[in-house]
């Protein structure tokens, strides 16, 4: 909400200081508005026990149970950073992508991974031409979904530093030159860059955001969880590979990108932001993530199943559970896991409250952590099972 504000103002002032504070005065305005509505909440204990709950949405929609293939390439100790598209068609955008990859103005080298997912309207085609270009390799595979074509690059990728970039979208021509001078630069781990979000309706521009993050910490987050500040979009960021030698996307779930926040995030020593925009990100009607948003379909049920497969990665893998865990399970928990599930019928968006509180039980941080004050109401909502305040404290976070 707040960044959303802060967005919005920083658009139309471009001035960081003003835009933070007129973000923050418009935010306690909309907290005024909660504390009058808490005062008139009912408290709602849902009682649906976990087995009767598990029964309830795996009839409507069971965990798809999707398996990635981990394969770690040899690191090519020349090349600095592997570019990933996963390409599914959009053939009458895919030169523009390409092109733009290709004219980056950089002294690192790069590879670029073109993973055609079993395009259907000519995009192969386009690829085709690119096959024997020096720096470019080009698969072709049966559709496995985003994930799945994203693993393919993974388990492609030579470089010591990895990149995704979506097939729809142009970059700039300082993309890879701003990201690595700063990753090699301070030896870190992820590398984020600003973007521009391009709103498009019928082929036409109607709207440029510029997504520009502040320094300052808006959220209000603990010195390590910091970087929950910023989105967990899988591109317009460079990664070490080793972060991603255990990690990979599920293939058959939606909200696949989750992982970004629960295992890339949670695992990364250093980050740096640089608030130069690199990354021209196009929304528009016919983006797969819009299908997916406020969407009544059954399959929405994923972002539970999601969770429960990366916290038990997370777990696995023996990572910290910290104020950086504790902050991230509960946004997971809260705004994140109800967008997603909030148009399915009460009985379902019960019972997965009720999953969401045996999951913040099973794996939530006993040491007392430091949490912005919603998050705070948040974890007090799904130790009490009060469905009521649980939602109000999602509407009102920051």
């Amino acid at each position: 909400m707040i960044y959303g504000f802060y967005f919005r103002f920083y658009r139309m002032i471009h001035c960081e200081w003003l835009s933070v504070l007129l973000a923050h005065l418009s935010y306690a305005i909309i907290f005024c508005k909660y504390l009058l509505e808490r005062l008139g909440c009912r408290k709602k204990i849902v009682t649906v026990e976990h087995e009767d709950a598990l029964r309830i949405i795996s009839r409507i929609h069971p965990d798809p149970q999707g398996v990635a293939v981990v394969e770690n390439m040899e690191l090519d100790e020349t090349l600095d950073l592997s570019i990933i598209v996963p390409v599914y068609n959009y053939v009458e955008l895919l030169e523009n992508n390409i092109k733009s990859i290709l004219a980056q103005k950089t002294k690192y080298t790069f590879q670029l991974i073109l993973v055609d997912d079993g395009s259907t309207d000519g995009a192969q085609d386009v690829l085709h031409r690119y096959e024997g270009h020096s720096n470019v390799q080009v698969i072709f595979q049966k559709n496995q979904g985003i994930a799945g074509a994203r693993n393919t690059g993974l388990n492609a990728a030579r470089g010591k530093y990895v990149m995704f970039i979506d097939c729809d979208d142009t970059v700039e021509d300082n993309l890879v030159e701003t990201l690595m001078e700063k990753a090699y630069y301070g030896d870190y781990d992820i590398v984020m860059c600003a973007h521009n979000l391009v709103k498009e309706r019928n082929g036409e521009v109607y709207e440029v955001i510029p997504n520009v993050y502040p320094d300052y910490n808006m959220l209000g987050y603990a010195e390590n969880a910091k970087i929950l500040n910023y989105a967990g979009l899988p591109w317009g960021k460079v990664y070490k590979r080793e972060l991603w030698n255990q990690v990979r996307y599920l293939p058959g779930y939606w909200y696949e990108d989750n992982i970004i926040h629960s295992l890339l995030f949670t695992q990364c020593r250093k980050f740096a932001y640089v608030p130069t925009i690199c990354y021209q990100y196009r929304w528009y009607e016919k983006n797969f993530s819009h299908t997916q948003g406020n969407s009544a379909n059954p399959k929405s049920i994923d972002m539970y199943w999601m969770l429960v497969m990366s916290l038990e990665q997370h777990k696995a893998m023996g990572l910290q559970r910290d104020e950086r865990f504790e902050t991230m399970l509960l946004k997971h928990l809260s705004a994140y896991y109800y967008s997603k599930i909030c148009n399915l019928d009460e009985e379902i968006v019960d019972a997965l409250f009720v999953l969401a509180c045996d999951l913040y039980q099973q794996y939530g941080v006993k040491e007392k952590c430091k949490l912005p004050y919603m998050l705070r109401v948040t974890k007090r909502a799904l130790l009490q099972r009060n469905i009521n305040l649980w939602k109000m404290a999602i509407k009102y976070q920051k």
